[in-house]
């Protein structure tokens, strides 16, 4: 809904989007991943995973946040390179629906 042409976004069935309104993009999109020629994704985040990706130098806060127009659990994730950085991307992709679904064990200690 908000993307570049060609971005598949990942959005929860409402009966299943029990997450914060800082887990969502708009309506219960939580994330959505670019077109193959970039291969960078926007999700939005736990705060404490946000400081971890942007301390690792994985991503940067999604360029709307910088207006309020969306949360700061907002965040661009980089295109992964290898194969351990697919792992990466997945691994964040699920926290990011584990954030929406509501579903984190403990949201205050997730570390990526």
């Amino acid at each position: 809904m908000i993307s570049v042409p060609g971005a598949e976004a990942l959005c929860l069935k409402r009966e299943h989007a029990h997450g914060c309104r800082e887990s969502f993009m708009i309506g219960t999109e939580f994330a959505h991943v670019h077109p193959a020629y970039d291969g960078s994704m926007h999700l939005m985040l736990p705060s404490v995973c946000v400081r971890d990706l942007l301390a690792k130098g994985w991503g940067e806060p999604h360029p709307m946040v910088k207006t309020g127009l969306v949360s700061d659990t907002a965040v661009m994730a980089f295109a992964p390179r290898d194969e351990d950085e697919i792992e990466t991307a997945l691994m964040l992709l699920a926290t990011s629906h584990a954030f929406a679904s509501d579903k984190l064990e403990n949201p205050g200690f997730v570390r990526i």
